[in-house]
């Protein structure tokens, strides 16, 4: 009465051979059993074939697309830039990865980024509207192929549902001992859980394959005066400035470093002579 189940409960291992790889343990099972794991796929080999006599259509090509550009502003056109990014950014649909903007300060000008996810069907437009916005200084253009790692994700997400499901017909089989139910629940539980996980992760190539990554960088443009010939001697006489603002800083530190020292060393030298002038007028007095 209890021999199939436990069968099918020492074949376990078998279903997470198609899905996770070999293991020493695993390569360890018995042949006969791997023949009957694989006995469907081959009989259903030669109806593929009788049926199949078309040619097949060519697999489905996963690439991940990325734009990168850089948009030169006028002067003070950063942050009106940006914000229109943004919002030329929600009109498409897009998803904001990220988003970042320092405003003027004494040192640098402005600069943003902005990072997003573009659907395909929108990115045209959302490039032309980029272009209204400033000079594309850069534009950068990779593409990468996620094909096989999404090929092999779904099928080892395939893989594992049909396993859950064996599972789940063995926890429902009559006359089961209470020790192999536990047993098969605790690897329907792992199960499970690494499905999850492998959903998760077709869901992350999905957005990465589905949509085209887009990373802006807006700057502003150097003015007139900023790009002259005088520019070199403006950045020679500020980094001199600098180098002697940073020697004068380093001597201060230096001073009040050495200070206690100094003092220390003055009073351990007066006290020295002290000494020698009285050791000096010692014999003197003897002899008197």
């Amino acid at each position: 009465m209890h021999t199939l189940p436990r069968l099918a409960l020492l074949a376990l291992p078998l279903g997470l051979l198609a899905c996770s790889g070999s293991t020493p343990e695993r390569d360890s099972a018995p042949q006969a059993m791997v023949a009957v794991a694989q006995a469907p796929a081959t009989r259903q080999a030669p109806r593929d074939r009788a049926t199949n006599t078309a040619p097949t259509a060519p697999a489905r090509r996963y690439l991940e697309l990325r734009h990168e550009l850089q948009i030169h502003t006028a002067t003070d056109g950063v942050e009106a830039a940006w914000r229109s990014a943004n919002e030329a950014c929600a009109a498409a649909d897009c998803e904001v990865l990220a988003a970042s903007l320092q405003r003027d300060d004494e040192r640098r000008p402005a600069r943003a980024t902005l990072v997003a996810r573009v659907p395909p069907q929108h990115l045209d437009a959302f490039l032309a509207r980029l272009g209204e916005l400033g000079t594309i200084g850069r534009h950068d253009k990779t593409t990468e192929d996620r094909t096989e790692e999404v090929v092999d994700t779904e099928a080892r997400m395939a893989n594992m549902a049909i396993f859950r499901d064996h599972l789940r017909t063995l926890m429902a089989s009559p006359g089961a001992k209470l020790k192999d139910l536990i047993e098969v629940e605790r690897e329907l539980v792992r199960v499970q859980s690494e499905l999850d996980s492998l959903a998760a992760r077709r869901k992350a190539l999905a957005n990465q394959t589905d949509k085209v990554h887009v990373s802006l960088s807006f700057v502003a443009r150097a003015a007139v005066l900023e790009a002259g010939m005088w520019s070199p001697v403006h950045d020679a006489l500020l980094g001199a400035g600098h180098t002697f603002s940073y020697s004068v800083s380093m001597l201060i530190s230096a001073v009040v470093g050495l200070a206690p020292w100094t003092l220390l060393l003055a009073a351990l030298g007066l006290g020295a002579r002290a000494a020698w002038r009285r050791w000096k007028r010692r014999p003197a007095a003897t002899a008197t």
